[in-house]
């Protein structure tokens, strides 16, 4: 059995029902359990529009946070954007408003700006947007406006304006309560021809947006499809009943995310892997924070977080030998190297196991220590079959006929200097950087006790790479002996 610690962000290679799951709702302090939009700020503080309000949540609790002056019930807040700047920006019900950097880690209401679009419903705002250009765009359900010096002018009049997104040309791709257009810079451009091809009506196109890579996204209500080249491929299942899809995410790592009717699916190989579903699903939000965590919002189950396991544990059952390991290896291009005990070698590629042993040319597979040397050979250390080296596929072995001790090898280090050490149960050897062959380390060598437990590389006053070894281990006979560390012993040919 061997266990494996993961970095930062959700394991893509893993399933994604195998990822930790945590559940907040309104009994945990949050304000209500329709979350709209979330965001993390620089200073860690992940903010959340709610139904009922803004709050923060600093990893342990939820604070309301009120941002209308004289309101005493809080205005729903529907989406959120911060600027290089760290200035926050809320879209509420009743208006824009802008927080601030430096209210942001202790709220000060009076820092509050609020920004008035228009009246009725061209103050309700639903979306908002800065462009790589630094221009603020706010879709509202009376309209899409550009903020501009102070003022907003009207682009697109009347029209709900649900989402925005933007291209890697700099165009605006906009959804509107009469479908998808784009904005070239001077004009506003319809496409009908778009839900054309993806067999749906101009209205039922939700979302579109363009991934890092290039590749553009269209939610619909008959699922969801992506464009490559200008070729579009619907994402299978696709036009069947409750399939259609709302929302797409991309979180840092470049990975997919699809809000559907029926839950939260991430994009693989094969189609759409499902995480969060059910025949009543109202996920609306999907947001990575910067641990990597997923954040995602329904209204039936609150917000829901989703971490990755940070140990995974490996068996015989996930394709290793045996349960029975020995020693664990990371080489230099981070493959990951296990040793097993009686069970040859395995090579963990970040999917699964490929294992060598007798049948592979490591005629011993008992394997007890493993080393990587300068010239990145991989060394085995066996019990009874002696030393192996494994390089472009072969391996080829050293035993007492080589200049070992014995052939019970229980640890190898591989120095800096290029020399390798290798531990026996009768005694050290070494392989010199130079000679490339086998010698004893003994009182010749200027060491006493040659019965070693324990090795490990350390380097002296001088930077010479010298071998420790601890209770029965190479113990120096004398100061300059350890000072000057062993010397590299070629045995005559």
């Amino acid at each position: 059995m061997i266990a494996t610690c993961r970095g930062l962000a959700l394991d893509p290679s893993q399933p994604a029902s195998s990822y930790l799951r945590k559940n907040f709702t309104i009994e945990d302090g949050l304000p209500a359990n329709e979350v709209h939009a979330i965001l993390q700020t620089q200073n860690g503080f992940l903010w959340l529009g709610t139904e009922a309000g803004l709050a923060r949540f600093d990893g342990q609790r939820f604070t309301p946070i009120n941002i209308g002056r004289g309101v005493a019930r809080q205005i729903a807040v529907r989406s959120l954007l911060t600027t290089p700047e760290d200035d926050l920006w809320v879209g509420t019900d009743a208006g824009l408003a802008r927080i601030p950097s430096a209210a942001l880690d202790h709220f000060d209401r009076a820092l509050v700006t609020m920004y008035h679009v228009g009246v009725g419903q061209s103050d309700q705002i639903l979306c908002i947007h800065r462009s790589r250009a630094g221009t603020l765009w706010v879709g509202t359900s009376g309209g899409l406006y550009r903020f501009d010096r102070g003022n907003f002018s009207s682009i697109i009049p009347h029209d709900m304006t649900s989402r925005i997104e933007e291209s890697s040309d700099g165009h605006l791709l906009i959804i509107t309560s009469h479908g998808f257009v784009e904005w070239d810079g001077a004009r506003i451009i319809p496409h009908p021809e778009i839900a054309q091809q993806l067999g749906v009506s101009t209205t039922s196109v939700f979302h579109v947006f363009e991934d890092h890579e290039g590749v553009t996204w269209f939610c619909t209500n008959k699922g969801v499809a992506r464009r490559v080249g200008g070729r579009i491929t619907r994402i299978e299942p696709y036009g069947l009943p409750h399939g259609g899809a709302w929302r797409v995410y991309e979180d840092p790592q470049g990975g997919i995310w699809v809000i559907a009717r029926l839950g939260l699916f991430r994009v693989s190989g094969t189609g759409l892997e499902p995480l969060l579903t059910s025949l009543d699903s109202t996920a609306k939000f999907a947001y990575s924070d910067r641990e990597g965590d997923l954040w995602v919002s329904d209204e039936n189950e609150g917000l829901v977080r989703f971490k990755d396991r940070a140990v995974w544990m490996y068996t015989a059952s996930d394709g290793l030998p045996n349960n029975r390991i020995r020693t664990v290896l990371r080489s230099h291009d981070g493959t990951l190297w296990v040793g097993n005990n009686c069970g040859g070698i395995s090579r963990f590629d970040g999917k699964r196991f490929h294992n060598y042993n007798e049948k592979d040319g490591l005629s011993n597979s008992c394997v007890w220590a493993m080393a990587e040397d300068t010239e990145q050979n991989l060394w085995i250390g066996t019990w009874s079959g002696g030393l192996y080296r494994f390089r472009d596929g072969h391996f080829t072995q050293y035993s007492e006929q080589q200049g070992l001790p014995n052939n019970i090898v229980v640890c190898i280090v591989a120095a800096r200097d290029g020399s390798l050490w290798i531990a026996t149960s009768a005694g050290l050897s070494v392989r010199g950087s130079r000679c490339r062959r086998l010698g004893a380390v003994n009182r010749s060598a200027g060491f006493c006790a040659t019965r070693p437990c324990s090795t490990s590389e350390r380097k002296n006053d001088r930077s010479e790479a010298i071998l420790r070894a601890t209770v029965l281990g190479a113990l120096p006979c004398s100061d300059s002996a350890a000072t000057k560390g062993p010397r590299e012993l070629c045995p005559a040919a």
